[in-house]
């Protein structure tokens, strides 16, 4: 959590009708999206309502995301310090691996529609610091809000973008060391959106919205665990931003701990 270094200005969140009008040309330059994991629809809002239910003899789910083959863009940018107000020189590492398996991938069940409760807090976070992003791939819950938090002191203009259609769907200036910007409207429904601000496109950091508890993101050595999950044969994916999408299914005994490994593929 970070330590607010000055007043905080609140500044509204302005949520726009979609348009494609955003010059992305920088951001294409790295890949932008990248490639596979653009203008895919990874998460469908589902016709059947979530519900809370009691799990009788709920199971766990442990695993590991992998990717051992060449990445579809560059998987590290660096930038000079003082380039574009950046106090210190930039890392911007996209695709992070450790023996062929892969950080930051979100993977969640996509057929359970019933079962423990939401988590509690409904209130993220997602922090600007030196030009970069923290975290940067979170998953969040509909309905909650997210605190968009700028500790760099440049008048730019932050945008969120809906990676199924490319379209912006949000914007707001950052203004101010300090500055608070609340997004709530933003995370009504399911989707993933990725945040970028204007003259720094190489740092963007992903925000997946799920409406269900069963989900995970993978630590640093590409492994998750998914807790409470109702017995049976699931679906699952991962997902990650450079990689798009790895799909398989896992079946979960009473009481029980089921391994999946998942992969992507070139």
């Amino acid at each position: 959590m970070h330590v607010l270094r000055h007043p905080v200005p609140v500044i509204s969140l302005l949520v726009i009708a979609a348009c494609s009008g955003r010059d992305n040309s920088s951001a294409q330059a790295l890949g932008d999206t990248v490639g596979a994991a653009r203008r895919a629809v990874v998460l469908a809002r589902s016709a059947v309502p979530y519900t809370v239910s009691t799990v009788a003899n709920p199971g766990k789910i442990t695993g590991s995301v992998a990717f051992d083959g060449v990445p579809p863009g560059d998987t590290t940018v660096i930038v000079a310090a003082d380039q574009n107000g950046c106090a210190k020189p930039l890392v911007v590492q996209l695709l992070s691996r450790t023996g062929g398996k892969v950080a930051n991938a979100v993977v969640w069940l996509t057929d359970v529609r019933a079962g423990r409760a939401l988590p509690d807090d409904r209130r993220f976070e997602l922090t600007n610091n030196d030009c970069t992003w923290s975290p940067q791939v979170q998953t969040v819950i509909a309905g909650g809000a997210l605190n968009v938090v700028n500790y760099d002191p440049l008048a730019e203009r932050a945008s969120a973008t809906d990676i199924a259609t490319g379209d912006t769907v949000a914007i707001a200036p950052f203004t101010d060391d300090g500055q608070v910007i609340p997004y709530d409207k933003l995370l009504r429904t399911p989707g993933i959106f990725e945040f970028s601000v204007e003259s720094r496109p190489m740092s963007r950091a992903w925000v997946v919205v799920l409406d269900q508890p069963y989900f995970a993101v993978t630590d640093s050595h590409g492994t998750f665990t998914i807790d409470g999950v109702p017995p049976g044969t699931h679906r699952i994916r991962a997902w990650h931003p450079m990689l798009g999408v790895a799909d398989g299914t896992v079946t979960v005994a009473p009481n029980g701990t089921a391994d999946v490994a998942l992969r992507f593929h070139q």
